[in-house]
């Protein structure tokens, strides 16, 4: 791969061969996503895995599709919030930078209680993995995986979006498995340098079709220029139509932002 410090490198498969048309979902930076239009319009149930302190994304899948929400994450426990409680409130006194925004912090279990408040928007406190593992801290009737879920909620007319820092490639066989109803979804892939292969066979996998990628600027780059952290969309084939060449711009100006605000999104060449 050829060196240049204005560019990340990336492999031909990587590089979306279709479009639809997109829209992006969350909050400004971080935590924002692309995703299909039309799948705001077709999905019956969001399933979220990972949730952490921001549900900009399901609050605003919610606004624009009405679909029901489920939110899947074992680590936001009241033990989380008083932690994150506690650490604003020394930041504070500490007098350390973004005042206003650390004060905003101390209210946000509210905000979670609220969203989090009825059987159309619910956050299930399990770890997702496969019913059978085992985990020290974690008690196997505690584990939940994708056919329990959608046998208990709907596997019908599903959008799944992931973002579970690096627990993502134990799931990929259960996504592959269940994927006839996916009006959509998006993945954010960690430790792309090491799991190439994975993320590769996957894609290759998969009946949808990768419309749109993005480089997470808070994962670090290798000396090849290559990023550790990708977030990519795959929209259903129905929705989508062939790219020209000079359709693969990445970042997209429009869309795109960065993840970390405080550096520039970095241009993508394909090899």
């Amino acid at each position: 791969m050829k060196e240049n410090k204005n560019f990340i490198n990336l492999p031909n498969f990587l590089k979306p061969a279709f479009k639809t048309n997109l829209v992006r979902i969350g909050k400004k930076n971080d935590g924002g996503y692309c995703i299909p239009k039309t799948s705001l319009k077709n999905t019956t149930i969001l399933y979220s895995f990972g949730l952490g302190d921001d549900w900009s994304f399901e609050k605003n899948f919610k606004e624009s599709s009405n679909s029901k929400i489920i939110c899947i994450d074992h680590s936001v426990t009241l033990g989380f919030w008083f932690k994150r409680f506690i650490k604003t409130l020394v930041e504070i006194i500490g007098l350390q930078k973004n005042l206003k925004e650390n004060v905003k912090k101390l209210f946000t279990f509210f905000n979670y209680k609220f969203f989090f408040n009825n059987s159309e928007k619910i956050h299930i406190k399990n770890f997702f993995g496969t019913v059978g593992d085992k985990m020290s801290d974690i008690k196997n009737t505690n584990i939940i995986d994708m056919t329990k879920i959608l046998k208990q909620w709907n596997n019908k007319n599903f959008f799944i979006k992931i973002d579970i820092e690096g627990n993502e490639y134990r799931i990929l066989n259960q996504i592959l498995q269940n994927q006839k109803e996916l009006t959509g979804l998006v993945i954010e892939f960690h430790n792309c340098d090491l799991m190439f292969d994975k993320i590769k066979l996957f894609i290759e996998s998969l009946s949808l079709d990768l419309v749109h990628i993005h480089v997470n600027n808070f994962g670090f780059i290798t000396k090849d220029r290559f990023p550790t952290v990708l977030e990519l969309t795959f929209s259903p084939r129905e929705y989508n139509l062939k790219k020209e060449y000079e359709e693969n711009i990445f970042p997209d100006p429009i869309l795109d932002q960065p993840n970390n605000k405080n550096e520039e999104d970095i241009n993508i060449i394909f090899n």
